[in-house]
């Protein structure tokens, strides 16, 4: 099936060129994230962690009205395809993309990690998002109006070959936006519906789980399996707020997974509130294209910011208890020049009733990121 994907890319380069009179514009890029952490959590003494959390290498190629995206990365020791999309551009704001991406569902998933506020996205987030599926997205990009929908297989290239779950999934995200003195205010939100998987052997089960402040340190901090999983519906609520030297990021997040037979559906929620302040630099970007906020505008800029975030997998009604957990950050992010940029950050972690083994006690921790972009 591999084979078959490498052939639709070069049958959609060629597609290209006969849809365009332009000339091929093509643009290489590479990226690396490495990871450190420290902490004394579990041990007699302070113990450190390492990770080369992502290599990447791709392309974007562009004829015209059309364009497409390529990316192999390395991650934990993994070789794997993560975006390849072809676009097609009609008007002024219509976008539609086909491929491995991901759903139009979270701000914070969509984000450019080099581009994330902390080393690793907030916890409600990793809980309540999925990674990258096979469909196709339509974008409506406006001056004062984002909307986005699209239909997928819930799974990503990488796992066609291999056991997966057979079930569809349609997801919508729609915002309003005004952009005023260099920033931008939005607010909007996003509703996703899976359908039930069909074909299985037995009963599925379901997981819903994140790590907490860091996934260097193993396991998952809270995690609900939802046993006879039928279909899931959830959504959200975001907003964020950007000026000259301030940026306000939040979403909120609720999750029902349906059970089969007579068992009650699974209610998950939890959410986060960040901000950054530029100590130097001004101006934040922001892909109008997708709705979301990136860097610091200026090359050379430092960074100081703040989230506080809650995810609650414990549901009484439904007898299904996978913890809850508060988190606190507080980050300084130093960018060198647009390619280089350091990261560092203090967490603390309270876990509350019924999460994993391992996680009784306030947890403090401190981590760094080295990243390049080219």
């Amino acid at each position: 099936m591999k084979e078959i994907v490498l052939c639709f890319i070069i049958f959609m380069s060629v597609a290209c060129s006969d849809c365009a009179a332009d000339s091929l514009t093509v643009k290489f890029r590479s990226r690396a994230l490495f990871d450190m952490t420290a902490t004394d959590y579990g041990k007699k003494d302070f113990q450190g962690y390492t990770s080369l959390e992502d290599f990447r290498v791709g392309f974007k190629a562009s004829y015209g009205n059309c364009g497409i995206k390529a990316d192999l990365g390395i991650s934990e020791k993994k070789v794997s395809i993560k975006d390849f999309l072809f676009d097609y551009n009609w008007g002024d704001n219509w976008t539609l993309s086909a491929g491995n991406g991901y759903e139009p569902f979270s701000m914070d998933m969509l984000i450019s990690t080099v581009d994330m506020r902390f080393v690793q996205s907030a916890s409600s987030v990793l809980a309540f998002t999925d990674g990258r599926k096979l469909g196709v997205t339509a974008h409506y990009h406006g001056q004062s109006l984002y909307a986005a929908t699209g239909v997928y297989a819930n799974y990503d290239v990488n796992s066609i070959d291999a056991d997966k779950n057979n079930s569809i999934v349609s997801t919508t995200r729609i915002l309003w936006r005004r952009f005023r003195n260099g920033g931008v205010f939005h607010v909007g939100g996003a509703f996703s519906a899976r359908s039930a998987s069909v074909n299985n052997d037995g009963p599925v089960t379901g997981v819903l789980e994140s790590c907490g402040v860091s996934s260097m340190l193993g396991g998952s901090v809270v995690s609900a399996e939802v046993s006879d999983l039928g279909s899931e519906v959830k959504g959200l609520a975001e907003v964020l707020y950007t000026a000259p030297r301030f940026l306000f990021q939040s979403e909120y997040f609720f999750d029902r997974l349906n059970r089969i037979g007579d068992k009650k559906a699974f209610l998950g929620h939890g959410g986060y509130v960040q901000g950054s302040f530029l100590l130097l630099g001004r101006g934040f970007g922001y892909d109008a294209s997708v709705a979301v906020p990136g860097r610091p505008l200026s090359e050379r800029a430092l960074e100081l910011t703040a989230r506080v975030n809650y995810t609650d997998l414990n549901d009484g009604r439904s007898g299904i208890m996978g913890g809850e957990e508060w988190d606190f950050s507080l980050g300084l992010n130093f960018y060198i020049n647009k390619y280089f940029a350091v990261k560092l950050s203090g967490d603390c972690l309270l876990p509350g009733k019924n999460c994993c083994d391992g996680y009784a006690g306030k947890l403090f921790l401190g981590q760094a990121r080295v990243q390049y972009i080219f």
